[in-house]
């Protein structure tokens, strides 16, 4: 099983690394943020998928709040996609909403996605970029796991 990776793992150990994308959405079924976008990207470079996968957090969560799949493919609509987790946020589907208005309006932010894509793709064909063995050992792994809960169970 391969784990998709974040965008960040294709730059080397002392490279400036983009901030991440903050945005407020002006939403009134949406709590005040800032919400944080992370980007993930399949590994595999023989791998056609086309997608990339936004992960929406913020400070306060260790998990996203909602992630949405876009379609990469230039000759097709990115169609953005709400994938929901176990136990989605009341407000995912508000936050998708306003980021999918977003993607389908955007074909700039779109263009830099496709350009993430070919970045990841290319440090995960070439064992010789300083960042390969980060980004294979994080597609292997899943990345580091969120601290786990301190609270101690009581026993009946």
């Amino acid at each position: 099983m391969t784990y998709l990776v974040p965008f960040i793992l294709t730059f080397k150990p002392g490279e400036e690394v983009p901030p991440p994308v903050f945005f407020e959405p002006d939403e009134p079924d949406i709590p005040p943020g800032p919400y944080q976008l992370q980007e993930l990207y399949c590994p595999t470079p023989d791998c056609p998928c086309l997608e990339a996968v936004l992960q929406i957090f913020t400070d306060a969560s260790d998990y996203p709040l909602a992630s949405i799949r876009i379609n990469l493919d230039p000759a097709e609509k990115p169609n953005p996609r709400l994938s929901l987790y176990d136990d989605p946020v009341p407000y995912a589907q508000a936050l998708f909403k306003d980021i999918a208005q977003d993607l389908n309006s955007n074909p700039a932010y779109l263009s830099r996605l496709r350009a993430h894509y070919d970045q990841v793709k290319a440090v995960a064909a070439d064992p010789s970029h300083p960042a390969h063995s980060t980004m294979i050992k994080w597609a292997i792994t899943g990345g580091p796991k969120p601290p786990a809960n301190k609270r101690k169970r009581k026993r009946h």
